[in-house]
């Protein structure tokens, strides 16, 4: 029994500081502010008890007579100690009951149980904003003896009435968390505890000692001012000491399991008060001064079903698509003016008064690619290529230059071309100058598929970017241009690797040169998903690089996620550029 009260003792404390350690680390929790006062009632429960009784040596002087017993007298039932050599008796001394002849006592052991008490009391305390409720007790509780056993040397004794009371001052912490009006609570507390015991005619005594508690509940709330709350409390007070009839020394034990009923009445609270009246308490209110009738979410702030933080009840357009910029009214922006939102809008920059199509384009009724208010041959057929006029125009190539004068007939479609239809090139590295960074790059180089060498040439910096006295970007870094990967994947395309056949070769130049590979990603997806995917296609990088010879012991992955983009995530073209990988010189 000692062992399991010692355990018991171990695990309440470790409770207490558990309880005690999240009501200071709980930052959403909330309560009603104020002073309260309240009465409870409960049921107790007090634990099996031990206790012992010291020896106490013979007082007249005469030794024990062997083989005598003595009787002890306890609530009407006489017990028989039964230990030879305890009772100082003479010869013609009998034993009588009811009388005590005992000139020396042994040491006894004791044990008793008790049946469910019940108790009351009083409480006064303090909820702060944060939960916290600091709370001073008075309560008191009784529950009557069940069995009482006495052993001495190993024989048992009879049973005897009795009962236990306990007055207890408390000085406790308590955490509320908030669940509207519901309050769920926990914490402990420590304080002093009178206890008397009277069992039988044997055992009436008084002492105080030191006693924590431990325990939890849930507070209803009734109104503003009153709150109904049920819990549960673990009693622990240290070891009372009490004397036996036969003025014995007794060391005894008590704790209890407590189950309450509680009423409290906060002074001024206002945890129901509703200011603005749309059913949300103002102390879980985060927008206390929402106009009357407006639909709110539980934190009191109006409803915005389209999430583009314009309040449904001030939102003209309602169901805006996410992410859409929008006006003051919650309308999608149309900067130009066409009557399609700059979202779905793949032609922002119409001119005034310009009929459009569903895409915000400029119509084209002939379907020749120029748009009616510029097209000087509306009537063209269809199929017949036409000039910036809309005027027959045959080339194959789509680069400007008609075919007859193209010397490069078949230049990808969008590539910069000079009269003679071929791509410009003026530095005659290869690239051509609409994808080169490095235009101007020095005769031999071996370049990147930005067009760049990785040491000795002059990139055109990006917007932002701190530049040299010769106006070219001060940080070596390099756009590796047609690396790209399968769809939410970081395998490489076909058309990867065969820049990627060219960018190992291009390294093979430069033996000395240590570099970064670095994978960004668009805005779509989780941040950590897009670092993740991001370091896994730099890692990809090197790996294929390694495979076509590169030493990849010059080469680090680094991934940035979504954290440096280059462009716009707001359209394609500019989420398709910040889809990259990039090389970083960080050595030569």
């Amino acid at each position: 029994m000692v062992s399991n009260r010692l355990a018991a003792r171990r695990a309440a404390h470790w409770l207490v500081g558990v309880s005690l350690a999240l009501s200071s680390t709980l930052a959403t929790a909330a309560g009603q502010p104020g002073w309260y006062v309240g009465a409870e009632g409960f049921a107790t429960a007090p634990d099996d008890a031990d206790a012992r009784a010291s020896a106490i040596p013979g007082s007249n002087g005469v030794e024990p007579m062997p083989g005598q017993s003595c009787l002890l007298s306890l609530g009407g039932a006489t017990l028989d100690l039964g230990i030879p050599g305890l009772c100082v008796l003479g010869p013609d001394v009998p034993a009588t009951p009811g009388v005590d002849p005992i000139a020396g006592i042994p040491a006894q052991n004791f044990a008793y149980d008790f049946k469910t008490g019940f108790g009351g009391g009083l409480t006064f305390g303090y909820r702060f904003e944060n939960g916290l409720r600091p709370e001073l007790a008075l309560n008191y509780s009784t529950a009557d003896v069940d069995t009482f056993t006495a052993v001495t040397a190993g024989t048992p004794s009879a049973g005897a009435d009795g009962k236990v009371e306990a007055l207890r001052l408390m000085s406790s912490l308590w955490y509320d968390l908030d669940f509207g009006r519901y309050i769920p609570y926990l914490g402990g507390g420590i304080g002093a505890q009178r206890t008397e015991t009277q069992i039988g005619n044997f055992i009436d005594g008084k002492d105080t000692t030191f006693a924590f508690q431990l325990g939890g509940g849930v507070g209803l709330l009734l109104s503003d001012d009153w709150t109904l709350s049920l819990d549960y409390r673990y009693v622990d007070a240290d070891r009372p000491k009490y004397r036996t009839s036969l003025n014995q020394p007794i060391e005894s034990e008590y704790s209890s399991h407590n189950l309450g009923l509680g009423l409290t009445y906060a002074f001024g609270a206002d945890g129901g008060r509703d200011t603005d009246g749309d059913g949300v308490p103002d102390r879980r209110d985060d927008c206390p001064n929402t106009p009357a009738g407006v639909t709110v979410y539980s934190n009191g702030c109006p409803t915005d079903v389209d999430g583009d933080t314009v309040p449904d009840y001030l939102d003209k357009c309602p169901n805006t698509p996410p992410g859409a910029p929008i006006n003051s009214d919650g309308c999608p922006i149309d900067s130009d003016g066409d009557g399609v939102p700059d979202h779905a809008d793949q032609c922002p920059g119409t001119p005034p008064g310009t009929p459009v199509d569903t895409r915000g384009c400029p119509a084209d009724a002939d379907g020749d690619g120029v748009p009616d208010y510029l097209d000087k041959c509306p009537g063209t057929q269809k199929g017949v290529k036409v000039d910036a006029n809309g005027c027959d125009f045959r080339d194959a190539d789509g680069d400007g230059v008609p075919d007859s004068a193209d010397r490069c007939p078949n230049t990808p479609r969008g590539e910069l071309v000079g009269p003679d239809g071929c791509p410009l090139d003026s530095d005659g590295d290869g690239i051509p100058d609409s994808r080169d960074d490095c235009p101007n790059t020095p005769a031999g180089y071996k370049v990147l598929p930005d067009g760049c060498a990785p040491v000795g040439d002059c990139r055109k910096p990006r917007p932002g970017e701190p530049v040299d006295a010769r106006g070219c970007a001060l940080d070596r870094r390099f756009v590796l241009r047609g690396v790209k990967f399968e769809f939410d994947s970081d395998r490489l395309t076909a058309p990867a690797k065969e820049t990627l056949n060219e960018v190992a070769a291009t390294l093979s130049a430069y033996p000395d040169l240590k570099l970064d590979v670095e994978g960004h990603t668009d805005s779509l997806g989780t941040d950590a998903y897009n670092l993740s995917l991001s370091e896994r296609r730099a890692i990809a990088v090197i790996r294929y690089l390694g495979e076509q010879g590169a030493k990849t012991a010059r080469l680090k992955a680094i991934g940035f996620g979504e954290t440096v983009p280059i462009d716009s995530n707001d359209t394609e073209v500019g989420r398709e550029n910040n889809r990259r990988v990039e090389f970083k010189v960080t050595g030569d």
